[in-house]
């Protein structure tokens, strides 16, 4: 073992670094991949790697002495006259050169400092090359939707960059990726401005209206993901229900993750309309996914918010609530058996249906005319912006 590694190491130095320089690319290959497209976390992606430099490395030195070990065997049959005292003189000269050698200061550290870099860089540069590319991506779709380009794109062209910037804003939510906040809100003016200088077909127009949602989506979110030690609370799904009692909790001056379960988790309230909403919200960012509420027709409130907060509610059921909808973002979200209120203020449905509810609007010109909208929706999923 000591004779292979001494090959390998000191002897033959082209079939070293060309090992070095497979391993390395081979690594830094295999750890991007396992980032960027599997979104895999940090943590495993190092282990993983370390455990891909500790194989290659073995193989390189099992090759290396398949190789000399052939060339030895050839070299022994054309040299077979050799003495023994020839051949103890070179192993004499061998060991000597062995015990002699050293590397250089340079070779050495080096080594060291490319072996730090490659096992060192899924922890530190994943979360930021991810950043990168999304911030890549949303520089190009804010100049392919400024209205000057849009309007010079034929309706299926506009239909699929609507998606494209949909999918972004999609993807980076769902693997909880950060971008420039200057940039996001960037993309929303544009593709806003889009939407109301154009005259897209309803179909296209759907489209911008989704993807306009879920920007706004991910532009709250983003500002929850990049607050300075945002807490994320996980609501498992419990032993048996996966249901949870709760009276009130007020969330003031902050920004929080609420993070239901895989299997479902849900708040009941507790019946008593007259402690308001289970989360009345205050200056603060605050996202819910994946968290149901029951209110057990009792009309209590989900979330109430301020007009200075942030909240974005997704991938959830409500059910037996009195909510409003003004100022927060609901995504993919199903009310049931619940009374809704509008009243004219900033309203952002994407993917919603409402299931058996009655609806409280105001007699002001933005509400008369979502309302019907709603209504005509019935059971089916709507997607509305107010003002657009």
């Amino acid at each position: 073992m000591t004779n292979l590694l001494h090959d390998f190491l000191w002897d033959d130095s082209e079939f070293r670094w060309m090992a070095y320089a497979f391993t390395t690319v081979a690594g830094i290959l295999y750890a991007t991949t396992r980032a960027l497209v599997f979104h895999r976390p940090e943590r495993q992606v190092a282990v993983e790697l370390f455990v891909l430099v500790l194989i290659l490395n073995s193989a390189a030195v099992a090759l290396n002495y398949l190789r000399r070990r052939e060339s030895f065997l050839l070299n022994a049959t054309d040299n077979g006259a050799a003495t023994e005292r020839q051949g103890r003189r070179l192993a004499l000269a061998k060991i000597t050169s062995l015990l002699s050698y050293r590397l250089s200061a340079k070779v050495r550290y080096g080594g060291l400092v490319a072996c730090l870099i490659l096992l060192s860089a899924p922890r530190l540069s994943v979360s930021k090359v991810q950043a990168a590319i999304v911030n890549q991506r949303l520089e190009r779709a804010a100049s392919s939707v400024e209205p000057d380009k849009a309007s010079g794109l034929s309706s299926n062209e506009l239909k699929t960059t609507f998606q494209k910037i949909a999918s972004i804003a999609s993807t980076s939510t769902q693997y909880k990726i950060s971008a420039n906040p200057d940039l996001v809100e960037k993309v929303k003016n544009n593709l806003e401005e889009a939407l109301r200088s154009g005259n897209p077909g309803e179909d296209v127009r759907r489209s911008g209206v989704s993807a306009f949602i879920k920007l706004v989506a991910y532009a709250r979110f983003n500002n929850v993901l990049i607050a300075v030690n945002v807490p994320t609370i996980l609501i498992p799904h419990g032993d048996q229900t996966g249901n949870y009692m709760l009276s009130q909790v007020p969330l003031k001056n902050g920004a929080v993750w609420w993070q239901g379960s895989e299997q479902g988790s849900a708040i009941w309230a507790i019946p008593d309309p007259s402690l308001g909403a289970v989360f009345p919200v205050s200056h603060s960012s605050v996202v819910f996914n994946a968290v149901n509420f029951n209110a057990f027709g009792m009309r209590r409130a989900f979330v109430e918010t301020d007009d200075e907060s942030q909240v974005v509610i997704m991938n959830a059921t409500i059910e037996g609530a009195t909510q409003k909808l003004d100022a927060i973002v609901w995504l993919n979200i199903k009310f049931k058996n619940s009374q809704i209120i509008y009243s004219g203020g900033p309203l952002y449905l994407g993917d919603v249906t409402f299931e058996n509810c009655q609806f409280q609007f105001g007699t002001d010109t933005e509400s008369q005319k979502v309302l019907p909208q709603i209504k005509a929706a019935g059971n089916q999923r709507l997607t509305l912006v107010s003002g657009l």
